[in-house]
């Protein structure tokens, strides 16, 4: 793990975040996915709250 952090100073862009393993990848895969998939139920909603000038 701190072989591939040291690596990441070289990456351009260099990453915000860095999911290492892959279990934990897949797994935040899964959880961002979820959030998003709640967002987007939200659709209606968000618009109905925009300021109309």
């Amino acid at each position: 793990m701190a072989k591939r952090f040291i690596e990441s100073v070289n990456i351009t862009p260099a990453p915000l975040r860095m999911v290492l393993g892959s279990q934990a990848l897949a797994s935040t895969i899964a959880t961002l996915e979820k959030r998003l998939a709640d967002f987007r139920t939200q659709t209606e909603l968000a618009a109905s709250t925009d300021y109309k000038e």
